[in-house]
């Protein structure tokens, strides 16, 4: 009774606070504090957006708040791009001081010096002053110009080769028990691109062997929810996977092991300690389950599959333009092919 009567007082402090800071823009008297603190209620109250876009929203909010010193003591209209980029060079110069515990050396993706991070906030940043907009509190967002964000080039995955790739799963499988499971996992993402949390959602009514696809739905973008085709590294380990189900099977229907339809295709949702086990056990660099989508994403363009097709494949959004940041040189090197094949006469 007492935790409910603290969390009823909680929420009435949210709302009253939440009043005040919509009183107080409109009337053009607010602070970045208010616009702050209406900006944070229209994150919690979103329901279009999945838990963990939310919790990447309230990082961005607290970036500001750790990265800007007497942010929340600013008029909206002191917000200029001359402040902006005096608060980037200070945010990526000194970042936000965190750091693991355990770590013996800060990161700029954990420290805040990433320009990744700096950049989501701003985007942040430009939705409060909208929201100041909207109160009357400005007539224009003077953040809504091009030069403002940090020059960010996109990560290049440093992966080992397929062979290599190859020894790695097959350390994971050693050991045997819940190892195997890891390895099925970890090959999953590799051969079909999909998102962790993607993978464990797949079920087996997602499998369209058949037709050679496999129903994601994802829930990141609209593009998340799709149709990736089955490449035969795929469909093989499928069917290895069916295979090891149907003997686990307890239900027999028509003579046959029954599999759920319903029922998870992968038995574990993670497999990080035993992926960089096998790393170490094979001598390359550690990888991560988002590694292993970037393995599928290069062999595929290695291959020659087109660059809109490969993210359409992955569930991005952008229609390609990140992967052409990122492979740009394979991109250059299929257009100096593809214009070998030009002919002016015959």
């Amino acid at each position: 009774m007492e935790i409910a009567r603290v969390r009823f007082a909680e929420h009435r402090s949210r709302i009253e606070r939440t009043r005040k800071a919509a009183r107080a823009a409109g009337q053009g008297v607010g602070r970045m504090r208010d616009l702050l603190t209406l900006y944070r209620q229209r994150v919690e109250e979103r329901a279009d957006i999945a838990d963990n876009t939310r919790d990447a929203y309230r990082e961005h909010i607290a970036y500001i708040e750790k990265t800007w010193p007497g942010f929340g003591d600013l008029r909206p209209d002191e917000i200029t791009r001359t402040a902006v980029e005096k608060w980037r060079d200070r945010a990526l110069k000194e970042g936000t001081g965190n750091r693991p515990p355990g770590s013996k050396a800060e990161t700029n993706a954990v420290s805040g010096k990433s320009p990744g991070r700096f950049n989501k906030a701003v985007d942040a940043l430009r939705k409060m002053l909208d929201i100041a907009i909207e109160t009357g509190a400005l007539h224009a967002n003077p953040l809504k110009v091009r030069g403002i964000k940090a020059k960010d080039a996109p990560r290049k995955p440093k992966l080992p080769e397929t062979d290599k790739l190859r020894e790695v799963f097959e350390a994971m499988e050693r050991p045997g028990g819940r190892s195997i499971e890891a390895a099925l996992l970890c090959r999953f993402l590799a051969f079909t691109g999909c998102r962790l949390k993607e993978a464990a959602g797949v079920r087996w009514q997602d499998m369209d062997f058949e037709r050679g696809i496999i129903h994601v739905n994802g829930t990141k973008t609209d593009a998340a929810r799709r149709e990736v085709p089955m490449i035969p590294a795929a469909r093989t380990l499928l069917e290895v996977i069916r295979k090891r189900r149907e003997k686990a099977a307890t239900v027999v229907t028509d003579g046959k092991p029954h599999i759920d339809p319903a029922s998870p295709v992968l038995a574990v949702r993670e497999a990080q300690k035993s992926l960089t086990r096998a790393c170490a056990a094979v001598g390359v660099d550690r990888l991560t389950h988002h590694d292993l989508r970037d393995a599928f994403a290069t062999t595929c363009i290695e291959a020659g599959v087109d660059i809109p097709t490969v993210a359409a494949w992955l569930g991005h959004a952008d229609g390609g333009a990140l992967l052409m940041r990122i492979y740009a040189h394979h991109r250059r090197a299929h257009s100096v092919e593809q214009a070998a094949k030009v002919k002016f006469w015959k």
